[in-house]
């Protein structure tokens, strides 16, 4: 009895020594995986690949969530403002400029929306942004076409010289208190393979739509 009670404790005795050695080299790959995932150039990562980790994106009401937590980054920044304008000119396809105001930077984007089913009717020749509201009611069907930014430009009118134009890719930073109302945009695009270019006005009376939505991006 006494020779298989040890083989016992001897047996129990090596198998509590591996738990701890499995466990801790699980706990030290966790740690070094999580380390990993922050500074990858840190000296342990060298040829170590760091397990993808999910992520899960959520759209929540920004006044709720700011009244909640008001010191967060996302709540101590001005809320995004959305200006969208039809260019009505002549022909099938619908455009579209999208105004995306936050703080002093705004960015700007192109779209065209291009009828798919029958043809309303001809729109106005004249050249003329008219904000319209959205969404449409649409008796045929459509395809939205995102064009690619390649430049945009804002000259306000107490700008004389074309030396104090403000250019960017497709997003401006503009001087603290400007009038976007009160000024020239331009916005280059790629359509297709032709380049084209747009010069435009944000009409007085065109209202800012303010999102109250903040996205939040957690990752596990």
């Amino acid at each position: 009895m006494k020779v298989i009670n040890k083989s016992i404790l001897a047996l129990a005795g090596a198998m509590a020594i591996n738990t701890l050695i499995i466990s801790s080299v699980v706990t030290q790959e966790v740690e070094r995986d999580t380390l990993c995932k922050k500074f990858p150039l840190n000296s342990r990562c060298e040829n170590y690949t760091s397990t993808k980790s999910e992520s899960k994106i959520y759209k929540i009401n920004r006044s709720a969530f700011c009244e909640k937590f008001p010191l967060n980054s996302q709540c101590q920044q001005p809320p995004l403002q959305v200006i969208k304008l039809n260019l009505d000119r002549s022909g099938e396809d619908d455009e579209w400029v999208r105004i995306e105001k936050k703080a002093n930077k705004i960015k700007l984007s192109h779209t065209t929306k291009v009828k798919d089913g029958l043809v309303s009717g001809a729109l106005n020749g004249a050249l003329g942004f008219v904000p319209f509201p959205l969404p449409f009611v649409e008796a045929n069907k459509y395809d939205w076409e995102n064009n690619q930014v390649t430049e945009v430009a804002f000259k306000s009118d107490r700008c004389k010289v074309d030396s104090c134009q403000l250019k960017g890719t497709d997003t401006l930073v503009l001087p603290e208190g400007t009038d976007i109302y009160a000024g020239l945009f331009t916005i280059r695009y790629q359509e297709k393979d032709l380049g084209r270019s747009l010069d435009f006005r944000i009409p007085a009376d065109s209202k800012a739509e303010t999102v109250d939505t903040i996205v939040i991006e957690t990752h596990r």
